[in-house]
């Protein structure tokens, strides 16, 4: 059998299948369903702690039943691709069939979530089934070459059930049900499939013969601030990384799983300082280090020999303990530094000046009530009534002249 045009079964199978028991027994764990097909009767008048009893027994049933029908349907889809390849070539069709109709079902089981429910519930659901399979993506999830167009289906589903790109609105799965027979959507789910069922010959073929997988596309670039992860306080590795020119270019090449078929290195050459961003973060760069291509490898064979080779930067104990003591702080240029400080200075400067004209303004009125308190005094020792009203006079005018001074400024 050769590469190209390589499909598993016949085409897409009618939508009535979408309530299929994949998708219904994770639905199960958001429902409260009766115990034994009966409602539970209450004598005497139930708590808030009954209800919460009853309703988690409930979910971890739920829980338990997904569990057992994620581990069947693995060892179904494991059973069928495993008939289906030691068919002999002239008589595969029933296993084709098979091993097709189980495809699909996966492919429901991951894009439902999607196509019915908003971006919170489906990452919702998502979480819930990798729970319930053990942290795994359901037989390895969509295969990397295919699902740039697996996703192009999912949007054509929504758009056509009447919830496109950013919508809010959810269609209900009946409107799912009738939008997967529409011509765009058929016509994008048959372009994904050929990319997933020739994936799955690749693998097949990896697998039996120890051949490398091909490439898939010419490989994608993306700026090192976006690979890594954008942190607004940008302190540390984050700091220096957002700085980082080159860029990183991921190859994807075309196998069922992921693992063995991403590979990304930074693009043309490494950075200048990439010995330094290894040293303060060397487990975010566990699978780049400092190598570099400056086109993706043509299989998977060359493009694990580089990954897997040595670094040919010098990691010193000095340079790992300057990295580590710079790990949490956040670097300011000269410039930015000499503005900071001037602007502290011109601050400090002001507050001094402001302290200044303070204790000037306090000692003058300290003045005022000095000769206030002198003159009333002469007055008492002479028992001039006249000249205590004049002391009083004389502080009244003093004061009235200092806060005019102080309105004018």
């Amino acid at each position: 059998m050769h590469h190209s045009g390589f499909s598993v079964g016949r085409a897409m199978p009618k939508a009535k299948v979408l309530i299929g028991y994949f998708i219904l027994a994770i639905a199960g764990i958001f429902q409260a369903a009766p115990s034994n097909g009966q409602d539970v009767i209450w004598i005497g008048r139930p708590t808030t702690r009954d209800y919460m009893a009853l309703n988690m027994r409930r979910a971890l049933q739920a829980y338990a039943d997904l569990r057992m029908q994620m581990a069947q349907f693995e060892a179904q889809i494991a059973d069928a691709r495993q008939a289906y390849f030691n068919a002999p070539a002239a008589n595969r069709t029933e296993a084709a069939d098979q091993f097709g109709y189980m495809l699909f079902q996966k492919d429901l089981a991951i894009a439902m979530p999607r196509i019915i429910g908003n971006k919170d519930q489906a990452e919702l659901m998502g979480a819930v089934m990798l729970l319930g399979n053990a942290g795994k993506l359901i037989d390895g999830g969509v295969p990397p070459s295919a699902r740039r167009a697996f996703n192009e289906w999912v949007s054509a589903v929504r758009m056509s059930a009447g919830a496109g790109f950013g919508s809010a609105s959810t269609p209900d799965p009946a409107n799912a049900a009738a939008a997967m027979n529409s011509s765009a959507s058929l016509k994008e789910y048959e372009a994904y499939r050929r990319l997933r069922d020739q994936a799955e010959f690749n693998d097949w073929e990896a697998r039996r013969t120890g051949a490398p997988l091909k490439l898939a596309g010419s490989g994608a670039t993306v700026a090192a601030k976006y690979y890594f992860g954008e942190n607004v306080m940008m302190k540390g590795f984050d700091y220096h990384v957002a700085r980082v020119g080159e860029k990183i270019i991921q190859c994807t090449y075309a196998g069922r799983q992921a693992n063995g078929s991403i590979y990304d290195f930074w693009q043309g050459r490494a950075p200048d300082n990439i010995a330094f961003l290894m040293a303060m973060n060397p487990r975010a760069l566990e699978g780049l280090k400092d190598h570099a291509v400056d086109q993706c490898p043509p299989d998977s064979k060359q493009a694990l020999a580089i990954k897997m080779s040595p670094s040919k930067v010098v990691i010193t104990p000095e340079m790992r303990k300057d990295a580590q003591a710079q790990s949490r702080s956040a670097p300011v240029d000269p410039a930015r530094a000499q503005a900071i400080q001037e602007r502290n200075a011109a601050a400090r400067q002001r507050m001094a000046d402001d302290r200044a004209s303070t204790d000037a303004k306090n000692a003058q009125y300290r003045a005022c009530s000095e000769n206030l308190r002198a003159a009333m005094a002469a007055a008492r020792q002479a028992r001039n009534i006249q000249a205590s009203s004049a002391a009083h006079a004389e502080y009244a005018q003093c004061t009235a002249e200092l806060r005019a001074q102080a309105t004018r400024r």
